[in-house]
């Protein structure tokens, strides 16, 4: 009688054992496939980060912070233009062309303009220097739509917009 108890005893433990072993796999299998599912959304909002990064190049559905904010806003050159153009100071020749001149300006986070430099020339060694004074003059650029200022950018002018 006392074997048929212990060995009934040895056949319950072996269950709970192996029902226990059963649980642990399975909460071993489920946090694995919970931190591989976290790996793969990270992946995609680096994903989707880096897409933003290199031009914005994301679907047409794509939603990512990244995206959004690639680049300035469709008028925000003009509105640069807007503030730079009253401090260009030049007297135009004249004449059927009117050549463009491409500068980069470099801005801090609040807009000041810590660097320009003429990327494209317009031919008209004069008109570029009233740029580069204007830029200066100007000293800061307004901010985008979204509160922002580029960091660098290429504007064109021309001596008659």
């Amino acid at each position: 009688e006392q074997k048929e108890r212990d060995r009934k005893a040895k056949e319950e433990q072996a269950k709970k054992d192996e029902a226990k072993e059963k649980a642990d796999k399975a909460k071993t299998e489920k946090a694995r496939k919970d931190a591989e599912a976290r790996a793969e959304a990270q992946r995609q909002e680096n994903l989707r980060r880096i897409q933003g990064m290199a031009g914005a190049s994301g679907g047409p559905t794509s939603t990512g912070t990244a995206l959004k904010s690639s680049g300035p806003s469709a008028n925000y050159a003009g509105r640069i233009k807007a503030r730079v153009r009253p401090n260009i100071i030049y007297a135009d020749p004249g004449g059927p062309s009117n050549p463009e001149a491409e500068v980069e300006v470099r801005a801090g986070p609040d807009g000041t303009i810590v660097a320009r430099k003429i990327v494209k020339s317009s031919g008209l060694p004069d008109f570029d220097g009233a740029v580069l004074r204007a830029l200066d003059k100007t000293e800061k650029l307004p901010t985008d739509t979204d509160g922002t200022v580029p960091r660098v950018m290429i504007i064109t002018f021309r001596p008659r917009e």
